[in-house]
């Protein structure tokens, strides 16, 4: 089964747990275990120089992990991305920076095989989906990062529900969807 970023929470969690089911030997799992990624990782990773850059030039990416010259990685989105897509987007390159030795392509640690960049690319996008779900852990990337608060989902009502502004729901038309002025 191929799954991947439109893949459903059902579809990406159940394919993640026959995985680990398979492969439980990985050493990913423990790395999971033993550096969650949380409020303290994200303010790490910020506090030593990761960045990010929207921008509009990717054209099938939605979003990618550059390291600089100096060594340090930079996050870029892409600039037109929905808020949740965007969100969803920061958290899966996320996960790649907190994990670099099992979760990065350049690591030498997984096998170029089609099967095996798409284990890694669903875990690296279940970890990510799972930190988003976290109002502590958005509210701080999001916020970190200088971006725009969007409320669009339980999690992210929990995160901003303070916030003014600026609303996003699935059921509005297209035109609305970006923003909702309460």
């Amino acid at each position: 089964m191929i799954i991947d970023t439109t893949s459903s929470w059902t579809e990406l969690d159940s394919h993640v747990h026959e995985l680990k089911d398979s492969f439980p030997y990985w050493q990913i799992w423990k790395d999971i275990e033993r550096k969650p990624i949380n409020t303290f990782s994200i303010a790490y990773l910020v506090g030593h120089g990761l960045s990010l850059v929207e921008d509009h030039t990717f054209s099938t990416l939605t979003g990618a992990v550059m390291t600089r010259g100096d060594g340090k990685a930079k996050l870029w989105l892409r600039r037109d991305l929905a808020p949740y897509k965007r969100d969803v987007t920061l958290f899966h390159e996320l996960a790649h920076v907190h994990h670099p030795i099992y979760l990065s392509r350049s690591n030498g640690r997984f096998s170029a095989s089609a099967e095996e960049e798409n284990a890694r690319e669903a875990i690296t996008e279940w970890l990510g989906r799972k930190a988003r779900a976290d109002p502590g852990l958005l509210r701080l990337a999001v916020l970190s990062f200088g971006l725009d608060a969007y409320i669009y989902d339980k999690s992210s009502y929990r995160a901003f529900q303070w916030i003014k502004g600026q609303q996003c729901f699935s059921f509005m038309d297209k035109e609305y969807q970006d923003t909702w002025m309460d």
